[in-house]
């Protein structure tokens, strides 16, 4: 019962946080912390595999991570460290990164933007990757989507806004409901021109799976050869919007998606 109890004010207290200017302070000091500690790790290759899930957020890989044993298997660990200092020296906080965690599974959306330096590090070239496949219009509205339950928490620092979405592509989601129906449709393009180029650019992997999200279940024994693990896919979750506020269709857009795919897939 004491346990209990102190479970639920630390919730308390940290929902607190959350939604006062605290809650970027406090997410400062544990990257720094973070920091740190990964400057102790060797830079040295210590042969560790990780397999890496990279499709952006909102393709399934919250699921996918969470079919196999939390301690080799990961979704967006130590995630504001990680996007914060992958900006500022790559290479050498890949490895130390690599080697810390020590995963056998990592599924992370930051990924996305970094296929190109994956495909040139000379520790990430020979890793194996996973792209989850969905169609551009159904991707679109479900990040859309996120975003609007997101601001619904009150949230006081929206770091992978900042971090991620505007830095990287270009976007500013957590104002989208916000804007002018003409600033919605320039967001809604630069997304889309974000995600064919990432899909294109996984290309240039040298062990890459395509596995499109509603075949995740049936992918699982393949991953599970890879990994030598056992998944347990009744014990995973799936984080599904309630309420769809927002609908993209382009259908135009979808059939590049599935012919870049199916271009992708016979090399």
């Amino acid at each position: 019962m004491p346990n209990q109890y102190l479970k639920l004010v630390i919730r308390k207290i940290n929902k607190f946080i959350v939604r006062t200017p605290l809650h970027k302070t406090t997410i400062q000091l544990k990257a720094k912390k973070i920091w740190k500690a990964f400057s102790k790790e060797n830079r040295k290759i210590l042969d560790h595999r990780t397999i890496y899930s990279i499709s952006p957020y909102k393709t399934g890989t919250t699921f996918l991570a969470g079919c196999f044993d939390y301690g080799i298997s990961k979704h967006e660990p130590i995630h504001y460290a990680s996007v914060k200092k992958m900006e500022e020296d790559f290479d050498g906080y890949f490895i130390r990164r690599l080697n810390s965690l020590n995963l056998k599974l990592e599924s992370s959306g930051f990924w996305s933007a970094y296929v190109d330096k994956l495909a040139n590090h000379p520790i990430g070239k020979d890793l194996t990757y996973i792209c989850i496949l969905r169609k551009p219009s159904s991707w679109v509205t479900s990040v859309v989507n996120h975003w609007y339950q997101i601001k619904r928490y009150r949230q006081n620092y929206f770091w992978t806004n900042e971090l991620f979405w505007k830095n990287i592509v270009g976007v500013d989601l957590s104002n989208f409901y916000e804007y002018p129906r003409e600033k919605q449709q320039d967001i809604v393009k630069k997304m889309v021109d974000f995600y064919m180029s990432f899909t294109e650019k996984t290309g240039q992997l040298k062990h890459v799976h395509y596995v499109w999200i509603k075949e995740m279940t049936d992918f699982l024994p393949t991953l599970e050869t890879l990994m030598h693990e056992k998944s347990k896919p009744e014990k995973s979750k799936q984080n599904k919007g309630l309420v769809k506020h927002f609908v993209y269709e382009n259908k135009e857009v979808d059939n590049q998606y599935v012919a870049l795919v199916e271009c992708l897939a016979k090399k």
